[in-house]
């Protein structure tokens, strides 16, 4: 799983002083790894503050205005009623008014017009008759679409209403006075093990401990009393599901106020690649993102009430955390419907289920602007029936991830108290009661033993004991010093994911610094040999890519809809259990299918295409008595395919790629047959090369049924090598037969035979004729006029010559004639 960390943001976690380049390089030594990062606000480049000082009408334009922005010490150039430090700009904004702070792109700024197409430099110019440098920005022009969504595309971004507490003088950078400047994105990579650092806090602990400076986090100190009962603060909480869920938190906040978000939050949601919603909203996915753990919010009055408890109380508003009943279904937050299989996990109220467990919450029991009361919901879940209830039901969500992996049951307090915290400052609102906590099971943190010497003898350095209780201490391990041992008690953020003993030394190695370890090949190690079909096929790979052609990398999994669309049946092959997605529940049986897909995907970026892919395809294996079973059997294929927008025979160049495979591995003796009852190639334009009653390869074109259904505009050349049959004949080194030692000689002959008749047997019945004739090579087919009809012209090339003598003209010719007689008796051929 990848996180975008704003580095500004992490600074506010953990004392850093390196720059986000140095930061990166030294933390993906030790822990999650930084694969990218992206500076912030250079998209405003030439985006300024401004505040308009008058409006005027447009003398010829009913809907634009004139429109005086101040831009503090800029110095644009001056038209006619402008001064100093002040810019005249034509706009046609809907919601113009004298003292607006706006944002100003001035003369080469690049916007996207109206938020779409391509980016514009913005260039001086006159608008019907009047001078306009620059431009009063919309949000969604400059970037800033989702921060500040309008209902009216006409509106332009009104920064002193979305932004109240923005303080900055006219001629301020935007970047600057949104607080992007100098701040950096930074893509990290987390390993699956690593649940704790799926959060801001957690990658800030990792770097205070790689780092070696200060933690700086602190939790909230919003001090709330959880009541330990099922029946309180206007909730009635219960854990159905005792073995899929180990603590719920719900807490009931009656008379918040639903509404934007301010900056400051929504700056951080951006960054992290989410879209603000409204502060309620906003705020959980805040909690998950700087915790880490998911969060979810539900509007009291939308949810089904248990009786109340006394006459005085609010109707309790019942959550029960159980498993699906036969034949309920939910409406997620994604706008789909969902049947709930009995194994999948759900949040209830008193009659049906209002979420899908650590996945995803119901549409109709979400917040919307109408909200007023809420319960906040933080829960551990168990991270199999996550895990399976979200393949099952082929819904995934930024929580799922983390669930799945595995999250503390001590999270949650922490995360809640946080979120109570946002709630009253942004949203308002009181706690009714107290937040309800729930437990099924009593929390004990696991402890393990090391001792020095087994830490040393597994890295393989000497490493001092202090230095070793210094770096798990850092990483919040509570340490037990007895001598050689070290008893370290696991921190409540890695009890996923610390097992044994054995993931001390790991931690200790790590934090230490693997680039201090020498590297030392073991001894008794011997290289593995490297698997012949792997390594043919790596020679094949390399000569189609020396021929020009491309590799296509594809997964061994598709849709049922893509093989369809090439014409295979998708019944009875192997089907995935859990698929990660619909794209992706069929084992492929064919390398065609996603080849046919690359050629209509690129088709338009090239005129001429070549391209190849060599992989495994999975068919099902036979068991006793030749019934198929569930057991993929590996099948390793090449597939190689050649379009070219102006050539109108792209089979001839898929033909010549396989002979030159051939060639290039002294395949030889190779035999050529029609292709029969195979609905995927061109009746008529596929041929089987065959060695020994062996297939070594199907060439030819696609059907134009197929390509048509690709929308693919050309003809396409395909081959599909079967690489386990060709690599049993393939050679690194070629037989040498030794050159004629006297002349050859070559003659045409054409030949008129029956249309149904095969070039490949005339060739076989002429080269039996007379030992000769040492090789027939076509070069011709044609009907037309001149030829009967039904009837089809055969034009080759015969080399004739002798190892004993130089043959007279009068035996070649003889040879000639007893080739023609040949054809003649065995196809009625007559000479052309």
């Amino acid at each position: 799983m990848n996180l975008l960390v704003s580095y500004d943001w992490l600074k506010e976690y953990v004392g850093l002083k390196q720059t986000p380049e140095e930061f990166g390089a030294r933390i993906s030594l030790s822990g999650p790894s930084v694969e990218k990062i992206f500076p912030q606000g250079v998209d405003l480049d030439g985006v300024y503050v401004g505040k308009i000082t008058k409006i005027s009408n447009h003398p010829q334009a009913d809907k634009l205005k004139l429109v005086d922005v101040d831009l503090g010490s800029l110095k644009p150039p001056l038209g006619k009623g402008e001064s100093k430090g002040e810019s005249r700009i034509v706009c046609g904004g809907s919601n113009l008014y004298e003292g607006q702070i706006v944002a100003v792109a001035v003369s080469g700024a690049k916007v996207r017009w109206h938020g779409e197409g391509d980016l514009i430099e913005l260039q001086p110019t006159e608008i019907r008759g009047e001078k306009s440098d620059g431009m009063i920005c919309a949000a969604s022009e400059i970037g800033l679409g989702e921060a500040f969504p309008v209902k009216d595309d006409h509106e332009i971004l009104d920064l002193g209403k979305e932004i109240p507490e923005m303080n900055v003088k006219p001629g301020t950078t935007l970047a600057k006075a949104l607080g992007l400047d100098g701040d950096v994105v930074m893509d990290i990579e987390v390993t699956s093990n690593r649940p704790d650092s799926m959060g801001m806090v957690g990658i800030a602990r990792e770097a205070a401990a790689i780092l070696d400076v200060p933690f700086t986090y602190k939790p909230s100190d919003l001090k709330v009393p959880f009541s330990k009962g099922g029946s309180k603060g206007g909730i009635k909480l219960k854990i159905e599901a005792k073995d899929a869920c180990s603590r719920y938190i719900g807490t009931r906040i009656d008379g918040v106020k639903v509404g934007p978000s301010p900056w400051w939050l929504k700056r951080r949601l951006l960054s992290a690649g989410i879209r603000p919603i409204n502060n309620l909203v906003d705020i959980t996915n805040y909690v998950m993102y700087e915790t880490g753990q998911p969060m979810h919010v539900f509007d009291v009055d939308k949810l089904k009430s248990s009786v109340s408890s006394d006459e005085t109380s609010p109707l309790l508003k019942e959550i029960n955390v159980r498993y699906a009943r036969k034949g309920e279904k939910i409406m997620a937050l994604d706008g789909k419907v969902y049947d709930l299989p009995d194994s999948v996990l759900v949040i209830a109220d008193a009659e049906d289920p209002i979420a899908i467990a650590g996945v995803m919450g119901g549409e109709e029991t979400g917040s919307t602007e109408e909200t007023v009361n809420i319960i906040l919901e933080a829960a551990a879940f168990d991270p199999v029936v996550v895990r399976k209830g979200s393949r099952k039901l082929l819904l995934q969500s930024d929580s799922q991830l983390r669930f799945e992996k595995g999250l503390s049951q001590i999270g949650p307090e922490s995360a809640m108290a946080r979120a109570i915290e946002l709630v009253k400052e942004l949203a308002g609102g009181e706690v009714v009661g107290a937040p309800v906590d729930v437990q099924t099971k009593k929390y004990k943190p696991e402890s393990f033993s090391i001792t020095t010497d087994e830490v040393n003898a597994l890295i393989g350095v000497e490493i001092s004991k202090k230095e070793m209780i210094d770096v798990l201490k850092r990483l919040g391990f509570k340490i037990k010093d007895s001598g050689k041992k070290l008893t370290a008690e696991v921190p409540w953020w890695r009890d996923h994911d610390i097992e044994s003993g054995r993931d001390l030394v790991e931690e200790i190695a790590r934090i230490y610094g693997y680039g201090k370890i020498e590297a030392v090949v073991p001894t008794a190690v011997a290289p593995r040999k490297s698997d012949d079909i792997i390594v043919w096929e790596d020679r094949i790979k390399d000569l189609l890519a020396g021929a020009g052609y491309t590799e296509l990398y594809g997964y061994s999994f598709v849709s049922k809809d893509l093989l369809a669309k090439s014409g295979f049946d998708a019944k009875d092959l192997l089907h995935v259990q859990n698929p990660l997605t619909v794209e992706l529940e069929v084992m492929r049986s064919s390398l065609i299918p996603q080849l046919l897909e690359a050629v209509a995907n690129n088709q338009e970026r090239a005129d001429t295409l070549r391209l190849f892919e060599c992989s495994n395809v999975y068919l099902r294996k036979a068991g006793k008595k030749g019934a198929w079973t569930d057991l993929p059997d590996e099948n390793p294929q090449c597939v190689i395919g050649y379009i070219e927008h102006k050539n109108g025979s792209p089979w001839r160049e898929a033909k010549g790629i396989v002979e030159y495979i051939f060639d290039t591995f002294d395949i030889k003796d190779v035999k050529w047959k029609r292709v029969s009852q195979d609905d995927i190639w061109h009746p008529g334009r596929g041929v089987q090369a065959y060695k020994d009653d062996k297939l070594l390869a199907t060439v030819g074109e696609i059907s134009p049924k197929y390509t048509e259904a690709f929308k693919i505009e050309s003809r396409v050349g395909a081959v599909q090598l079967e690489l386990r049959n060709v690599i049993n004949f393939a050679k690194t080194h070629k037989s040498y037969t030794p050159p004629m030692p006297f002349p050859e000689s070559k003659r045409d002959l054409a030949i008129v035979v029956g249309e149904d008749v095969e070039y490949r047997d005339i060739e076989l019945v002429i080269l039996k004729v007379n030992d000769l004739i040492l090789n027939v090579e076509w070069f011709d087919t044609y009907q037309g006029k001149g030829v009967a009809e039904g009837k089809k012209s055969v034009a080759m090339h015969l080399t004739i010559g002798s190892r004993e003598k130089t043959l007279t003209s009068q035996e070649i010719d003889g040879v000639l004639e007893e080739a023609l007689l040949a054809a003649k008796e065995k196809f009625g051929a007559e000479l052309r």
